[in-house]
């Protein structure tokens, strides 16, 4: 256990993290309702109030709680079984938490990571995820769900599994965020803990079952060390730290290093940071998951949330970064991704104005849809006016023209009123579209063929006029 007697550099970052490494920018108040609550035993109290002269006391009853959990773990077995299927674990408890946040933050610290500042932290969590962290010293973890939208932010004391459950915890003070994991997942325990490794090797296989009335089976976390397929626990137990540091060093440190890596590894996470919570300022994870993210009939909602979310307040935000990396990097020398998009587009603007076989489960008003599809529309019609070398326009979408078709005359007034939300050419565009509305109308409703041609523009506006 020599690796977790942290050096005395490293006590005076808790006692600096402790006593708040700096002013916060949050006002204080009662313990928000999303807050987890604490333990009330010693072990949890900060340094800064215990005194440096007990700071070493304060490790080691860090320690004796620790392994007093992974004790407990062990007992329990890494999975439990019977005849049928695989029997779910009980949710986790605090102390279980509070010894892998102790664990991962001695992890993070021999890796180098240190120095978050409370201020700088609190802001880094707003600004991505959303949440306001609390001020109150007496609240050490908030929870993140990432399958979804959560306004009340009650937490989950359940491992991932991934279908059911999947968040994270922001850990403070020590200022950094890690899904859960069981001590034997993230500590080398049979060489830091051998005498519990002796103890394991002595328990039952298989004991009975209060709960389940009947024998139930035990695979031991030492099964799993013994394993050589991809449950190898040696394996995951090092792509779990290196899945905690590689996380926390690109979001906190800014490390770019780590973001090739997360995207092969960390799919969803790094796609959520985009899609979940609209974090569109990095614009090299934003291109990876635009490009990741198709238009799916089974799945029409994941397109949109490239471009907006609706808050807890029922506000909504459209990603002005998405349209300006869109801008930058589908140049119209790239052909097929342009053609590929703006077909995206037009799937996604059909399903929100019901022209599709699925129909849209909306929250949001119908000025807000509006304005939405108008940002959407407006990108996709610039390539209407971008000519090849014969003269064709690039785009043969006509989307201005399908959005004059698709809006009633009140969600037309939407727009008026709202001055086309600021999009500079948008009146001009729409104008401009009034006979590619009179086309596509006989797409949806005609149909255009060989013995029923669309007339020519020219042709359109000379029996309009007469």
């Amino acid at each position: 256990m020599n690796n977790l007697r942290k050096p005395l550099c490293m006590l005076w970052l808790f006692l600096t993290l402790s006593c708040g490494g700096g002013s916060s920018e949050q006002s204080s108040g009662d313990k928000p309702p999303d807050s987890v609550p604490t333990a009330t035993d010693d072990t949890n109290t900060p340094i800064a109030e215990i005194g440096m002269h007990m700071a070493d006391e304060y490790i080691q009853a860090k320690i004796a709680a620790s392994k007093k959990v992974l004790e407990k773990q062990l007992r329990e077995g890494a999975n439990i079984y019977n005849e049928v299927t695989d029997i779910p674990k009980d949710a986790f408890g605090m102390d279980e938490l509070q010894a892998v946040s102790f664990n991962l933050s001695n992890f993070l610290w021999n890796k180098g990571y240190r120095d978050i500042r409370n201020e700088v932290f609190a802001r880094r969590i707003k600004e991505i995820f959303g949440r306001a962290l609390p001020t109150d010293s007496g609240v050490h973890f908030l929870y993140v769900n990432l399958l979804e939208a959560d306004c009340i932010g009650k937490p989950i004391y359940h491992r991932n599994n991934g279908i059911d459950y999947n968040g994270f915890f922001i850990v403070m003070p020590e200022n950094f965020i890690t899904d859960f994991y069981y001590l034997p997942e993230i500590i080398d325990y049979r060489s830091e803990y051998a005498d519990l490794a002796d103890m394991e090797k002595e328990l039952p296989a298989a004991y009975w079952s209060s709960t389940y009335k009947a024998e139930v089976g035990v695979e031991k976390w030492v099964d799993l060390e013994n394993r050589t397929d991809e449950y190898n626990l040696d394996r995951q137990r090092k792509f779990n730290r290196l899945l905690v540091l590689n996380r926390n060093r690109f979001l906190f440190e800014n490390d770019n290093t780590r973001l090739s890596w997360l995207l092969e590894h960390d799919r969803f996470f790094m796609e959520s940071l985009v899609k979940r919570f609209g974090w569109t300022a990095r614009e090299d994870l934003l291109y990876e998951v635009v490009r990741k993210t198709p238009f799916v009939k089974a799945y029409p909602d994941d397109f949109g949330r490239l471009f907006w979310r609706q808050d807890c307040q029922g506000s909504v935000k459209v990603y002005a970064n998405t349209f300006q990396l869109l801008q930058k990097r589908y140049r119209p020398d790239a052909t097929s991704e342009i053609r590929g998009l703006l077909s995206d587009i037009q799937a996604y603007l059909e399903y929100m104005m019901g022209y599709s076989a699925d129909k849209p489960h909306l929250t949001i008003t119908d000025e807000q849809r509006i304005e939405i599809l108008a940002n959407m529309v407006y990108f996709a019609e610039q390539y209407k006016f971008k000519k090849k070398g014969n003269g064709q326009s690039w785009s043969d979408h006509r989307m201005m023209g399908r959005f004059r078709l698709m809006l009633n005359e009140s969600q037309r007034k939407v727009l008026a009123e709202n001055r086309y939300f600021g999009l500079p050419k948008f009146k001009e565009w729409w104008d401009a579209a009034d006979y590619d509305e009179y086309y596509v109308d006989g797409e949806y409703n005609g149909p255009w063929g060989r013995d029923n041609e669309p007339m020519t523009e020219s042709e359109w506006r000379a029996s309009s006029s007469s």
